[in-house]
């Protein structure tokens, strides 16, 4: 089949096919789909060399993957590479298995936390059921199953093959940010075009964490004379009730080991939080929990960078240091809130001195790994991204959903005009989570940054549900208890041919 309709900034990549444990399932789908791949391109070999970008190797589902035989940690070394190379593992695991494994974690989810717990998982840590169970209460079974197939396998990417009879039946496409969408396997030809599409989106999608940290820091003085800085501390706190930010999960304590170095970040991304500061000016985040200890539920001064751009290129973040304080390295969705902001509309803003300043018409941001359930449309807009990122999906912290995300809030109605009386808007990102952005208040509004949407959260104008989209959605309208008109998520269901 010629492929077609892939995101444009994707292009053919080299491929390894590393199989280890192939089954007649296997066999069939990873043909197909390395078939696919050719058509589109790729370069496929059977050993890695400087120039593969990815490695495609294989899983009987029960037979776990050790440390010392983990591509995600040994391929760079074992094959002397000069760039760790993206490792899809594919696992055969009967379908029987997988519901078996979903009515486990719907079980592990409803019983008290100490008791979960004490559960055991062959292979892993002893302290690998209390991750797995809080992503069960907190992501569903299948979020559950995703962690427990990526630490089996010891791989971020992770395809999990369901089979019937032998037989490829549905694919489950899994990556660190907690997706997992499905796509039907039963006809192979239509599986290797949908599963190439997203394998080729997640690959050619870079990281964006690149920084550029200015010589020029903020004044101590200045810094300690803000109050935004004082919001940010606030928002921890107050948007945790909310759902938007839990407990740090360690990968380590899954895996039962340390010493993962520089192939997977040490814990799982919770969210981030910014706000707009007009004397400085710039964009206070929240720092990132890749690089040392953030807890995003209680942050201080010392968690917070100042990001005052993107680089030409947006491979990464203008970070301005504020004095006497260390370097801070910014969350890494700094690009991609700083990139929104330089996309909407501007206005000008008196700072303290009574001086004009261009702002952003965004003035505070919340990001969480949760979806929106419902929302009023009188006060609140949502908008899209374009819809290839619903079916080939990217992760956070990439150049392509920077982009992508940049240009939905772009399309933004409300944010083009302050005075319309829609005050948040926001944007569910598909398996991964929603960004919400709140305007400038009019004057002379004397509202603190995060106050609009904590009242919305509140009194129900918005809604949120940890049932993260992992595909397609569309709004319908409908009635609330109150006769109060919202508009409710419909997620398309799982297509079964």
């Amino acid at each position: 089949m010629t492929p077609h309709n892939l995101h444009s900034w994707t292009q053919p990549i080299s491929i390894a096919f590393i199989p280890s444990g192939l089954t007649p399932a296997l066999e069939l789908a990873s043909s197909a789909l390395l078939d696919w791949l050719r058509d589109a391109g790729c370069t496929i070999t059977s050993t890695p060399d400087k120039s593969t970008d990815l490695i495609i190797t294989t899983r009987r589902y029960g037979n776990n993957v050790t440390r010392d035989e983990a591509l995600l940690f040994n391929a760079k070394r074992q094959y002397r590479l000069s760039q760790r190379p993206t490792v899809l593992t594919m696992v055969d695991i009967p379908e029987s298995d997988y519901q078996a494994l979903v009515a486990h974690f719907t079980e592990q989810a409803r019983l008290p936390e100490d008791v979960a717990a004490q559960h055991q998982y062959p292979g892993l840590g002893p302290q690998a059921a209390d991750i797995i169970a809080h992503q069960a209460r907190r992501g569903g079974p299948d979020l559950a199953f995703a962690r427990l197939l990526q630490a089996d396998m010891i791989s971020i990417r992770v395809m999990a093959l369901r089979t019937q009879d032998g037989k490829p039946y549905r694919a489950m496409h899994m990556d660190l940010a907690g997706a997992h969408p499905v796509t039907d396997a039963t006809d192979l030809e239509l599986f290797a075009e949908d599963a190439g599409a997203r394998l080729l989106a997640a690959v050619c999608a870079t990281e964006v964490n690149h920084h550029t940290y200015l010589t020029e820091p903020v004044p101590s003085e200045l810094w300690q004379s803000l109050s935004s800085p004082d919001a940010m501390i606030r928002a921890g706190s107050v948007f945790t009730e909310f759902g938007f930010f839990t407990t740090p999960l360690y990968v380590e304590k899954i895996l039962g080991y340390r010493g993962l170095s520089d192939a997977i970040s040490a814990q799982f991304s919770e969210g981030c939080y910014a706000v707009y500061e007009p004397e400085i000016p710039g964009l206070l985040t929240t720092a990132t929990g890749s690089s040392r200890l953030v807890d995003k539920r209680s942050i201080s001064r010392l968690d917070q960078a100042v990001v005052v751009g993107t680089t030409p290129s947006r491979q990464g973040a203008v970070v301005r240091p504020v004095a006497g304080m260390e370097q801070v390295v910014p969350s890494v969705e700094a690009v991609e809130m700083m990139g929104l902001c330089e996309r909407v509309p501007q206005h000008q803003h008196l700072n303290s001195h009574g001086l004009p300043v261009t702002v952003p018409n965004v003035r505070a941001i919340l990001h969480g790994h949760l979806g929106v359930a419902a929302f009023d449309p009188k006060y609140v807009e949502t908008v899209m991204l374009e819809p290839l990122y619903y079916t080939q999906l990217v992760s956070c912290g990439t150049g392509a959903l920077a982009e992508g995300t940049a240009a939905a809030f772009a399309r933004s109605e409300s944010l083009r005009d302050l005075r319309d009386p829609r005050r948040v808007v926001f944007l569910e990102q598909p398996g991964h989570g929603v960004m919400v952005v709140e305007k400038w208040p009019p004057a002379p509004d004397s509202s603190r940054p995060f106050d609009t949407i904590h009242e919305y959260l509140s009194n129900g104008r918005l809604q949120m549900t940890f049932d993260i989209a992992q595909g397609p959605v569309h709004w319908e309208s409908s009635l609330g208890a109150d006769g109060v008109r919202l508009m409710r998520r419909v997620t398309e269901r799982e297509l079964v041919a």
